[in-house]
């Protein structure tokens, strides 16, 4: 980047516009998305606490269409047991310690009455008052509410380990659950009337090249296609009162993708394109890139922050290149809900930190790798794991000598489908990947709060599915998995099918040297191998309890 176009663009997107109000208030909420109808099942209204003005906030929805069977195949790749399940979303913005009360109330008029917010640490307070439900908190935050029980009474995956019938699976009404996005306040919101904005209107096809720094997606419902090019040096800003339909990358141009942004708090949705399986002609694999919500080659100094990605038709976010330390990634309040079959949550590769994001998807959530992972929120309904630990060996030699820190997180539901395949779990290693490593990754202050979780939180098998020993569906290449650290890990509970927390390896790609320390199910300290299903391929795990130490 020249250095007159590098000052240019730092001195545009670091520019504040917010009113004088809205920070002496710090709160600011978005108006109704134009030519969108909102969600059909909450409303939501906010407010500064102790004040008497409540605000209406718009409420999105993203829905799973599977529309059922059709002679054993599912439409369009959606899970058809999650069919007309939905989550309203809400996103506003506020300051830190600014007190802000949201009321909940359903659209029907029907009384709620329960709710329970999940991560419960995330805000002060919630409450049902007259059939409403009252949520007070002081911070930005990314958090559902749980009403009427609909996830924390009922189990809402595979009830039991045997059979494919009705019978082994929830078999309820859909659920409809919400989700609160309270944004911190995005400060450097990019003005119209600048001359290297480009404005798009609803409905206008959006230049991919030009004279300008920042292509603004004006308020409304906006289709760009699949495959919308971005480039490097580039920004794109989707506010909260916009909705986009499609995709964006880089074509494959590992020189065209650095410096690139994509931020706000509107919605970038796949909902109107096939998955590449479903798709006429059905995709190869080479294509599959073209289906994903963000996919960004030779990504560095290149920044997601804010959108919301909904209903994938593939991996919802890839950001690729090795590690660059000197300019790294960054993927923060970036919230994802998936309903298909691949709708992977995030792969940061070797270059990306990801903090303060909140992921919901029918497939993996995040794979191990890349600068971090930071105070993310987890909730899997069908498929998938959490933390998809086939990386380990397969990292760049840049990564294996640093530590790779997973901090702070929740997984508020683990939801399955499935029994004895190779996703699910929490933690898991599916005998994917090759080569020894593990001894740079540490998970430290996981809590695992689903108390009604279908598989087991602990996955760690260099072949699987366990149970099909010795003719496992997919075995891990050779090397050593070793040392990986496991601190202040709370569980809530364990499986409610008694799928068991296993530690499974194989002689060519053995589990050794693990340390579990202060790992805690079901209000029981992990003090030995006894708590785990495991085989011969396992030894010198270490289990220890750090936190009563003075």
């Amino acid at each position: 980047m020249k250095l007159i176009k590098q000052i240019k663009l730092c001195l545009l997107i670091g520019m504040p516009i917010l009113t004088f109000s809205e920070v002496r208030e710090g709160l600011h909420i978005y108006p109704p998305v134009p030519g969108l109808e909102p969600s059909p099942h909450y409303s939501f209204k906010i407010r500064t606490q102790g004040s008497n003005k409540w605000t209406d906030a718009f409420a999105f929805v993203t829905a799973c269409k599977s529309g059922g069977v059709t002679n054993g195949t599912t439409a369009n790749a959606y899970y058809w047991r999650l069919d007309k399940w939905s989550n309203t979303y809400i996103n506003f913005e506020i300051s830190n310690n600014h007190p802000v009360e949201i009321e909940i109330s359903k659209v029907s008029g029907d009384p709620i009455i329960s709710a329970v917010a999940r991560p419960i640490q995330l805000i002060d307070q919630c409450q049902v008052i007259k059939g409403k439900a009252y949520v007070t908190l002081d911070n930005p935050a990314l958090f559902t509410v749980d009403i009427d029980g609909q996830m924390d009474q009922q189990d809402t995956g595979r009830i039991h380990m045997k059979g494919w019938n009705d019978k082994s699976f929830y078999n309820g009404p859909p659920i409809h659950t919400l989700t609160i996005f309270a944004n911190p306040l995005l400060e450097d919101k990019p003005t119209q009337n600048n001359s290297n904005v480009f404005c798009v209107e609803p409905g206008q096809i959006p230049p991919t090249e030009g004279d300008w720094d920042v292509l603004y997606f004006l308020p409304g419902v906006h289709e760009i296609g699949r495959c919308f090019r971005v480039h490097a040096e580039k920004s794109y800003y989707i506010p909260g009162d916009a909705i986009v339909h499609g995709t964006m990358n880089n074509e494959k141009m590992y020189d065209d993708g650095h410096c690139i942004r994509i931020f706000g708090h509107g919605t970038l949705s796949g909902e109107r394109y096939a998955h590449p399986d479903c798709d006429t002609p059905i995709a190869t694999e080479k294509d599959y890139w073209k289906y994903k919500p963000i996919d960004i080659r030779g990504a560095r100094n290149t920044k997601i922050e804010g959108v919301t990605l909904t209903d994938s038709a593939m991996h919802s976010l890839m950001l690729i290149n090795q590690y660059q330390p000197d300019e790294p990634n960054e993927i923060s309040w970036v919230k994802i809900f998936t309903w298909r079959r691949n709708g992977d949550g995030i792969n940061p590769f070797g270059n990306t930190l990801i903090e303060d994001c909140f992921i919901r998807t029918q497939d993996d959530c995040v794979y191990v790798n890349g600068l971090g992972i930071r105070r993310v929120v987890f909730w899997a309904d069908a498929n998938g794991s959490a933390f998809v630990l086939s990386p380990i060996g397969n990292m760049h030699k840049s990564l294996t000598g640093r530590k790779i820190i997973v901090e702070d997180c929740d997984v508020i539901y683990n939801r399955s489908i499935f029994n004895t395949n190779k996703g699910g779990r929490v933690f898991n290693l599916r005998g994917a990947g090759n080569k020894a490593g593990g001894e740079n990754i540490i998970f430290r202050n996981i809590r695992v709060t689903d108390p009604r979780p279908t598989r087991s939180s602990f996955g760690i098998l260099s072949a699987a599915p366990w149970q099909k020993h010795p003719d496992y569906e997919q075995v891990r290449g050779a090397g050593e998995i070793r040392n990986i650290l496991f601190q202040n890990i709370d569980i809530t509970a364990y499986s409610i099918m008694g799928d068991p927390e296993t530690l499974w390896g194989t002689e060519a790609a053995p589990l050794r040297g693990f340390i579990f320390d202060n790992v805690v199910i079901d209000g029981e300290l992990i003090k030995d191998r006894s708590a785990f299903n495991q085989n011969e391929y396992v030894s010198d795990m270490r289990f220890m309890d750090s936190s009563s130490e003075d």
